[in-house]
């Protein structure tokens, strides 16, 4: 079997380190922001595998060390893994309160935390705050600060195929004097490029390499994500369409 992904990457100045262990369209992303200064932790998108990775860096230091989720959308590949996550942190007794981020209606995420709430109310150590946002608002921690904008992304979650947007939104995060700008899933539209515009680092899907024949637009092809990576000082190209043998099929 051929590599599942070919953008594993690591990113860093004197504020901020940025790591994207596995990234691959239809199967996981998950985006780790370290500071530096504070060892406190952001997590964008939760994808399959996201504790593991967790655990091979920072053994079981990023417990405490987590400041905050913030989740992209509600398809499986980039929330995924935030049961397993949460129910590690419940096991090892962590104490500060979690903030998640997610979009306002994204039932996916709203169901999956609440059915964990449910099931381990009375024997989870921290409280968990889900927190729904909406482009153009902000949101403030002691460590990291985050603006929210809308992009524009949609899946096979419309039974009539049509072109109806999902809850979806880009982050911008600002760590000290560095901004990290992350798109999540998006096509091509105004509001990402105001999103990644002179961002410090700009972390852009790049899922096609070529515009599809029909149907809806729903990802970046690798020529608009370059596009996108021009308007930033630096950028990292993710979420690719995995290499697996014997499988053609487009992720939505």
């Amino acid at each position: 079997m051929k590599p599942i992904n070919d953008f594993p990457a690591m990113w860093e100045n004197d504020e901020a380190r940025v790591d994207v262990c596995y990234s691959a369209a239809g199967v996981s992303t998950t985006v780790i922001v370290t500071s530096k200064f504070t060892g406190k932790i952001l997590i964008a998108d939760v994808g399959d595998g996201t504790l593991r990775d967790l655990l091979s860096m920072f053994k079981t230091e990023f417990v405490e060390e987590i400041d905050m989720i913030c989740i992209t959308h509600g398809h499986f590949d980039h929330m995924g893994g935030l049961h397993s996550l949460l129910g590690f942190m419940r096991d090892w007794n962590r104490g500060p309160a979690l903030d998640i981020l997610t979009p306002a209606g994204s039932i996916e995420v709203l169901n999956m935390v609440r059915g964990f709430r449910e099931a381990y109310r009375d024997t989870t150590s921290f409280r968990i705050r889900l927190q729904e946002v909406r482009p153009g608002v902000g949101f403030d921690t002691d460590f990291f600060k985050l603006n929210v904008f809308d992009v524009e992304h949609s899946g096979m979650e419309n039974p009539n195929d049509e072109d109806v947007l999902m809850p979806a939104v880009g982050y911008r995060i600002l760590l000290g004097d560095t901004t990290i700008s992350y798109t999540g899933d998006t096509r091509m539209c105004e509001s990402t490029k105001d999103l990644v515009r002179d961002a410090d680092l700009a972390i852009i899907e790049a899922t096609l390499d070529s515009p599809p024949d029909s149907g809806h637009r729903v990802h970046l092809t690798l020529d608009e994500a370059r596009e996108l990576a021009s308007l930033a000082k630096d950028a990292m190209l993710i979420h690719r369409i995995p290499k697996i043998d014997g499988a053609s099929k487009l992720p939505k």
